[in-house]
């Protein structure tokens, strides 16, 4: 039983004139590969994060495709926002919508505690690190997913206060850039997290994303599709561990 993860799914099959495939040659096919590369490596026993920009869908009922296309291949699948997941409800109604359509094995992480493989895992959508260009609208955005970040690494806190467990952040945005320069992110998470996995970087932005041990000891992985292959990434064990 391992952790996967793979971010930035880009589902399309509700909604086909959206398809990656315009961004050039290394999206072809994107959606058979996402699902060659899962089969090859997930098993019914393991969990996949994937911490948004799942679908292209505008409304959940209007997503049916794509969450069936997730629930066929194997394993646990436990997802969390991205900026263009605008089907996004309440963890109520998006339960309701997968239990009553039949869509089993997908659980919502938003500012909740969800267990896998004894591990913890929270997870919030993030924002872009502000930049004096950074408008009043999307300060304020950030300033909000910032408190929910710290609500995430306390709820991780309360469910296990020794720290005996592996305790995952899932984030859409990134919260450090390649030069490892601090955030209030990176400065919220702290040595509540020991393993933060995010998405969200495409093509030439993939020079920006960090990978390793950063600050206070919590690992940082990028977990685009693109920036992967498209192939679900092993957090947990590690390949070292």
């Amino acid at each position: 039983m391992a952790i996967f993860a793979l971010a930035d799914t880009h589902l399309c099959l509700s909604n086909p004139e959206k398809s990656m495939d315009v961004f050039g040659d290394y999206w072809k096919d994107y959606l058979v590969r996402i699902a060659d590369n899962w089969r090859d490596c997930v098993t019914d026993s393991d969990t996949v994060l994937i911490a948004g920009d799942i679908s292209w869908a505008t409304y959940i009922d209007k997503a049916f495709e794509d969450f069936e296309f997730l629930c066929g291949l194997p394993g646990r699948k436990i997802i969390s926002r991205g900026n263009h997941d605008y089907w996004w409800t309440s963890i109520k109604k998006m339960d309701e919508y997968f239990l009553s359509h039949d869509l089993p094995g997908i659980e919502v992480c938003r500012t909740n505690v969800i267990e896998a493989e004894d591990c913890l895992i929270s997870g919030t959508r993030g924002w872009m690190l502000p930049s004096p260009s950074m408008k009043a609208q999307d300060r304020k955005i950030y300033e909000r997913e910032l408190l929910r970040v710290s609500l995430c690494i306390d709820e991780l806190a309360k469910a296990d206060p020794d720290h005996r467990r592996k305790r995952i952040l899932m984030l859409h945005y990134p919260p450090l850039t390649c030069d490892r320069t601090k955030t209030d992110f990176t400065d919220a998470i702290g040595s509540g997290a020991d393993i933060c996995v995010y998405g969200h970087l495409h093509a030439h932005a993939h020079s920006f994303a960090y990978n390793g041990e950063a600050i206070d000891g919590c690992r940082y992985i990028c977990t685009s599709s693109d920036y992967c292959g498209f192939r679900p990434v092993r957090i947990f064990p590690a390949d070292q561990e």
